[in-house]
């Protein structure tokens, strides 16, 4: 099988010397020697007079790195061809091969006709009919096989490739994916955020509305950078939101309190960028802006084993909850997010919070990039 990394970005294999021909190199060599060893050996167990005549060896050898120089170059003329079906390949290496067994063959007795002293001993003419005919087809049978075997190589080589082909189109669907989630995330802080610097102008309190321009610049410097399908160290994600907090101290100085639970020990894992937003968004949204009581946001992550724990949870006694309105599409996309990323290694959960409030917990593989 052809190794991934010698594939291009398409899946298709280099035009240079590559592991299927290293392959097809190794078998030649192998195959036609082992033929010619059976034939010394067949000559070794049942001695007559034609085996001992001087030249035999010679002229085997040389018949010997003949077969090994045609077949090769017959797959340099069909390799162009080893993205086709196996047995379209075959058929087309078996026609193939009855021409080359003819120049086989031909050479062959080229070379006991001048290296040994055969024919004036069986007293046969120069390329006799009959014994052309059975020279031929001892030649053939070797031929086809390798043929059947390079083509088997083949069809294995063309379904790797395949697979390849295969896993870089869903790799690229899954990016696609990612970054459409992604960007559903982005315009929508924007927009409240926009909203947040309208409200505070319209209040008259423009230094304040000044102060969330900055953090805002700040907070997209920080988060619109990454590549959809980046992962972040979990410090790192932290302290994007807690710029993102900044923002909302801004418009409720004295409601919104913040509580980091964070063990030392989760911060170098490694989780996808802005996992948390929708979250902490949601908490804001929905638990301190409809609450007329002071609401404390509190993120957390602690490690379990090889898991990672992450929640984000409020305590706001607000009758209109996220679970009935507005989380729901922020629930779905962190959900396909995690799904894209980890498969069934991830999990998330929601609901009310026993002790009031609303609770977001997720759970993924902890993992740290060295």
């Amino acid at each position: 099988m052809i190794d991934n990394d010698e594939l291009d970005d398409e899946g298709n294999r280099p035009r240079g010397f590559n592991s299927l021909d290293r392959m097809v190199v190794v078998l030649t060599i192998v195959f036609w020697t082992l033929n010619a060893l059976q034939l010394a050996a067949r000559g070794i167990i049942s001695p007559n007079a034609f085996n001992q005549l001087a030249g035999v060896g010679l002229a085997r050898t040389a018949s010997l790195l003949t077969g090994i120089t045609l077949t090769l170059g017959m797959w340099l003329m069909l390799r162009r061809l080893s993205e086709t079906r196996a047995l379209a390949w075959f058929w087309r290496a078996a026609i193939m091969g009855l021409g080359v067994c003819l120049i086989h063959t031909t050479l062959n007795a080229v070379y006991f006709w001048s290296l040994t002293e055969y024919h004036e001993l069986a007293g046969e003419r120069f390329l006799d009919p009959r014994k052309f005919v059975s020279t031929y087809l001892s030649f053939l049978y070797p031929i086809m096989t390798w043929a059947a075997l390079c083509a088997v190589m083949v069809a294995g080589d063309n379904l790797r490739r395949q697979q390849v082909r295969t896993s870089q189109a869903q790799a690229a669907a899954q990016q696609a994916q990612l970054s459409a989630l992604r960007l559903q995330i982005q315009p929508h802080f924007l927009f409240n955020a926009l909203n947040a610097v309208s409200s505070l102008i319209g209040q008259g309190r423009t230094r304040e509305a000044d102060d969330v321009l900055m953090r805002l610049s700040a907070f997209l410097k920080h988060t619109l950078a990454a590549a959809p399908r980046e992962l972040v160290r979990l410090d790192t994600e932290l302290e994007g939101q807690g710029r993102y907090l900044d923002i909302e101290e801004i418009r409720f100085p004295d409601r919104l309190r913040r509580r980091l639970v964070v063990e030392p020990q989760t911060a170098p894992a490694m989780v996808p960028g802005l996992i948390l937003q929708p979250f902490v968004e949601s908490a804001v949204k929905h638990g301190l802006a409809r609450s007329i009581e002071p609401v404390t946001l509190e993120v957390g992550a602690r490690r379990l084993g090889d898991r990672l724990h992450l929640w984000v949870c409020d305590d706001s006694l607000a009758a209109s909850s996220p679970g009935q309105e507005g989380l729901g599409r922020s629930l779905e996309n962190a959900g396909r997010r995690l799904a894209l990323i980890y498969g069934p290694a991830a999990s998330l959960a929601y609901g009310p919070d026993p002790d009031g409030g609303w609770r977001v917990d997720l759970e993924l593989p902890f993992e740290v990039v060295a």
